[in-house]
Formats: structure tokens, C-alpha cells, sequence
């Protein structure tokens, strides 16, 4: 029963603080970046920090007929971000807390991730397996034990902008 929170942005840190807090059914955990991250300006303090506490919410929405669904979490929002910046069918979720989202009502799930549009892809620098239950394609890290500065570790890995624009254009 335990929450686990990687907040992508100073306001998620703060939503998944406020849950931390507040929560009387469980423990909650809050994993931080290493990494200098982007905040996503493209939303309210207020639209973050409430989409954080329901565990995952749409960080930028399409402008154009949804073509694909770009899922992360942590450090790796400020990629999806970028990919779906370029892209004005790319809606991008932030999902700093799986357990919290799918305490979400199914509508409110629907509405980040339609059921109706599969072709979605997660980043996330960690385990990969757990994202599936979301999405079609997976860029995760599945090692341990490469030492060098976190940057080139990132880049090495295949978690940055690059290497996700790359994976959702072969989808």
C-alpha cells in the first residue's frame, strides 16, 4: 500500500510532499532526481501540483488529432516534454504516482489516457516492466552498475530527448 512519488518538476516535489502529509492509509515515498530538471511552465502551479496528488495528469495537451501518448515520470518529464513540444499530435502525461492514479474514477482515467488510443509510449529511468500496464513501448533502464557523471550516464542509457523522439517516431 505504498505510494511511490517521482516528481518531474518543483510543483510536482511539492504536490507529492502535500500527499505525503496527508495520506492516513499508507506510507508514501518520494523519489528524487540527481539532475538539474526544467519545470513545466506550460501549467499552472495550481494544475500541477493538483494533477501530482491524482498520481498522473496531462502535462501538454495536443493541438492537432491525437496520434500518440508520450507517459513519463522524474527527471524524464523534461524529455517528454521536449519530444512533444516539436509535435502537435503528441500529448504528454506526467505520472509521478501510479498507486495514486489508479485510485482515480475511470472517468477521470480515461480522460488522461484514452482506452480508445494505444499508441503510447513511457519513459522512465528505472525498471521498465511496470509501465506496459500503460503502454505499448517502453524506454526504461533495466541495469545497474554504469558509473560516470549523470548526464553522460543519461545520454548513455538512451534517457534523453534524442533517443525518445526517435523511439516514438519507429512506433
Amino acid at each position: 500500500n505504498v505510494d511511490v512519488y517521482r516528481p518531474g518538476d518543483a510543483e510536482e516535489t511539492v504536490g507529492a510532499f502535500i500527499s505525503s502529509v496527508t495520506r492516513k492509509d499508507g506510507p508514501t515515498a518520494l523519489i528524487f532526481s540527481r539532475q538539474n530538471l526544467d519545470q513545466n511552465n506550460l501549467l499552472s502551479v495550481k494544475e500541477r501540483r493538483e494533477g501530482t496528488l491524482k498520481g498522473a495528469y496531462i502535462a501538454k495537451k495536443e493541438t492537432a488529432d491525437l496520434e500518440v501518448i508520450i507517459i513519463a515520470t522524474g527527471s524524464e518529464v523534461q524529455h517528454a516534454l521536449a519530444v512533444g513540444a516539436d509535435m502537435a499530435g503528441a500529448r504528454v502525461v506526467s505520472m509521478p504516482c501510479m498507486e495514486a492514479y489508479e485510485r482515480q474514477s475511470d472517468d477521470y482515467k480515461e480522460s488522461v489516457l484514452p482506452a480508445a488510443h494505444t499508441k503510447r509510449i513511457a519513459m522512465e529511468a528505472g525498471v521498465s516492466g511496470l509501465w506496459y500496464k500503460y503502454a505499448s513501448k517502453v524506454v526504461g533502464v533495466d541495469r545497474f552498475g554504469f558509473s560516470a557523471p549523470g548526464d553522460i550516464v543519461m545520454r548513455e542509457l538512451g534517457m534523453s530527448a534524442e533517443n525518445l523522439k526517435s523511439e516514438v517516431e519507429s512506433m
